[in-house]
């Protein structure tokens, strides 16, 4: 794991709006200092593009190393993906890491609920990450979770996706509420 975010997150605004709490160039960046002073007891992450290139199942060792640890320090971790079921599933088995037991798709409410309710937590006590503001990013943080925007893993996407990059980019939401909470390369 990389060691590039500082220890202290700035926690004095939290996003309720479209945009992150905070911007990682890849989900491995977020150092598990950096979870511990959000104190979170739970990681929520997306699939596809976010721990995995859209067009693969296989997780990178980086990626198994960094959810390892997160484990290995007693955080509960869950998918919450739109990935193809046959996808999601390999990603399960080779991951030991559960999906949210949902039937609802993301960006809707319910989906990012049925997770918090697995987990047993209030949103404050959770962090998201993943790589769409639509899909990720606004849902949670009207349930009150931290919000982790990393960079996709590559340039493949579903035909969905690339319309909601397009827009993000335009409405400028792929930035942090607080500048300071900027961490991509």
């Amino acid at each position: 794991m990389s060691a590039k975010a500082p220890l202290r997150p700035d926690l004095s605004h939290k996003s309720r709006g479209a945009r992150p709490d905070f911007c990682f160039s890849r989900a491995v960046d977020i150092s598990l200092d950096f979870v511990r002073a959000l104190r979170v007891k739970a990681v929520v992450i997306d699939i596809d593009n976010t721990i995995t290139r859209w067009e693969s199942k296989q997780v990178g060792e980086a990626e198994l190393s960094w959810m390892a640890a997160m484990r290995q320090d007693g955080l509960q971790l869950r998918y919450l993906s739109n990935g193809l079921a046959h996808k999601v599933a390999a990603v399960v088995d080779s991951t030991g890491i559960a999906h949210a037991d949902t039937h609802w798709p993301k960006p809707l409410l319910p989906a990012f609920r049925d997770s918090l309710r697995e987990l047993r937590l209030d949103g404050r006590e959770v962090l998201m990450v993943g790589d769409s503001v639509m899909t990720d990013i606004v849902t949670a943080n009207k349930l009150g979770m931290w919000t982790a925007l990393v960079e996709p893993m590559g340039k493949i996407d579903f035909a969905g996706t690339k319309l909601y990059r397009l827009l993000e980019q335009k409405l400028k939401l792929r930035r942090p509420l607080l500048a300071g909470n900027e961490f991509r390369d």
